[in-house]
């Protein structure tokens, strides 16, 4: 099994289970007058490429490290947007880079498991 395969479909598969506790969801940002679906869709798209991150990055060697890491460095600068949401604020960011390290760890050991190699 290829493992850049295996990490950006199972990065695909979780990125998806945050946003069936957590959100964002589009209404925060409609009624600050932008386009809430299209301001979550980067919320979505971000947590959807963390298994492509993990893929393809060597360092740090040990897959429950490099794993979690890739979900913060993505998510990171998008929830700096969560600091400037009203009623969101840094409990939106915590969650969401809480979930994204939590979507790190789970490709890396997904593609571990599958296919018995730490990385590419």
């Amino acid at each position: 099994m290829n493992y850049r395969l295996t990490c950006i479909v199972a990065g695909v598969v979780f990125g998806l289970l945050p946003g069936l506790f957590h959100g964002p969801i589009p209404y925060k940002y409609d009624v600050l007058h932008i386009d809430g679906h299209i301001a979550v869709a980067g919320f979505y798209a971000a947590r959807m490429m963390i298994g492509a991150f993990v893929g393809l990055t060597n360092y740090p060697g040990a897959w429950y490290i490099r794993g979690p890491m890739c979900g913060f460095l993505v998510m990171f600068p998008l929830t700096m947007i969560s600091l400037a949401t009203p009623g969101c604020r840094a409990t939106c960011m915590f969650w969401n880079l809480v979930t994204a390290t939590i979507v790190g760890l789970l490709v890396a050991a997904t593609a571990r498991v599958v296919t018995g190699r730490s990385h590419a």
